[in-house]
């Protein structure tokens, strides 16, 4: 199972953001990398989108989470925090 999410990022700096990194971190500390994507550089006062996913490891989190996103040259850290997973279904098809 994977999970993935497109956020909508608004960038109120003087230079552009390019993400550098992605993360779920639980209450415990325990931290997993996630995949991430973004067409572009969010550009200065401007908006832009980035994606994050993770695959089959959600559920071994202690969530709610937090998620963390880092840029590739500069101090700026993103935390998104209270970030809960849909329940995973156990067992085969429903009648």
């Amino acid at each position: 199972m994977s999970e993935a999410v497109r956020l909508r990022l608004k960038n109120p700096g003087a230079e552009s953001w390019t993400l550098a990194g992605a993360a779920l971190v639980d209450s415990t500390g325990e931290e997993v990398e996630l995949a991430r994507w973004q067409p572009e550089p969010i550009p200065a006062n401007g908006a832009g989108d980035v994606v994050v996913g993770i695959e089959g490891k959600a559920a071994q989190l202690g969530c709610p989470c937090f998620l963390k996103l880092w840029e590739s040259a500069g101090p700026r850290t993103i935390i998104l925090g209270n970030v809960t997973f849909p329940p995973v279904e156990q067992g085969g098809e429903h009648e």
